[in-house]
């Protein structure tokens, strides 16, 4: 694995470009992965120790007409894909040394560590971006940083944390009213209260560490893959956490037009004239907005687009429907099954 800071054109840190090498193994096939079917059907599955069939996270498909997809939770006890040892009390206190401007680029760093020597982690060959977001309204909005290159309405902004952890386990998720939902990987358990108490208690220090999503465009919402625990402290303070946000990404690359180019550049030579002209009404341009004009004029740097990978399996519509029909049935909520029927 492999990464490097991504900065805004300003300089400030907006996140981490990580990756992973096709010959590494542990990447080819990470152990925390998507599973996809024929006519919509997705599994996020994880391989557990000792067994050759992965446990199942949740099931879903989606509606035949793209309206929504219709989601059924697990809530299997399975490996974090993010090792608790990752996250002791030396290097939370360490991270709440340090300057804030610092705090979460170096968290990028842990978590980046984490994922790529952890038994669980969804990592695959290819390339990802962590970005880091903070909260920006009272309701809990939370934005990442201006990360040129990536479309922002799609990509830069999380709602919805305060309803993520979701005791039901069937979610339907409607296309028609897009929410950026957060979605939770597992219910919260009497083994969390522990954790809970002590997340709290750094929370009221500033001290919590992010809770870690994952883009999934097939849903496009994210997932809670760590931070569960630390999420409802969080909710319990009423202190928003910080986040970040892992997407899987591919470059694209693009050309510029020369004509517009010119077109730009003689503008602004135009104007200098004018200023040494002294025209009436001619103000010199800022040098930000400056900057702005010609990057966006002249940046042919790769155009980012996020795209979750799945493996392709060969299940049957029987499998599907009688895995998700158990899972039902031990709910008490058989006639749910017809959500999953086309």
């Amino acid at each position: 694995m492999y990464w490097k800071d991504i900065e805004s054109d300003k300089g400030s840190w907006v996140g981490l470009e990580i990756r992973c090498g096709e010959r590494e193994p542990g990447f080819r096939k990470p152990a925390l992965r998507l599973e996809s079917g024929v006519d919509g059907w997705l599994r996020l599955v994880q391989d557990s120790v000792g067994s050759d069939e992965p446990l199942v996270r949740w099931w879903a498909r989606q509606e035949k007409g793209y309206d929504g997809v219709h989601l059924l939770r697990s809530d299997a006890a399975m490996a974090s894909p993010v090792p608790a040892s990752a996250l002791d009390s030396a290097t939370v206190q360490r991270h709440a040394d340090l300057e804030p401007g610092q705090r979460m680029a170096s968290w990028s760093r842990v978590f980046a560590r984490a994922l790529a020597d952890g038994p669980a982690s969804f990592l695959h060959s290819g390339d990802w971006v962590l970005l880091g977001a903070h909260v920006v309204t009272d309701d809990w909005r939370f934005e990442t940083g201006p990360l040129r290159g990536m479309e922002p309405y799609r990509y830069r902004w999380v709602e919805n944390l305060r309803e993520a952890l979701r005791e039901d386990p069937l979610i339907y998720l409607d296309w028609w009213r897009p929410r950026r939902e957060v979605l939770n990987l597992r219910a919260l358990t009497e083994a969390d209260e522990g954790r809970i108490a002590w997340w709290r208690k750094k929370s009221r220090e500033g001290a919590l560490p992010p809770v870690l999503l994952w883009y999934l465009s097939c849903l496009e919402a994210y997932v809670i893959v760590d931070g569960h625990a630390r999420l409802r402290a969080a909710l319990l303070e009423e202190r928003a956490p910080d986040l970040l946000v892992a997407h899987s990404v591919y470059q694209q690359a693009h050309e510029r037009d020369p004509e517009a180019q010119q077109r730009v550049l003689g503008t602004v030579a135009r104007h200098a004239e004018d200023l040494a002209l002294g025209l009436p009404g001619r103000r010199p341009i800022a040098t930000d907005s400056l900057n702005d004009l010609l990057i966006s004029a002249f940046d042919n740097r790769p155009l980012l687009f996020a795209c979750t990978y799945g493996w392709a399996t060969r299940r049957s519509e029987a499998q599907w429907m009688d895995e998700i029909g158990a899972r039902l049935l031990a709910l008490g909520r058989g006639d749910s099954v017809q959500d999953f029927r086309r």
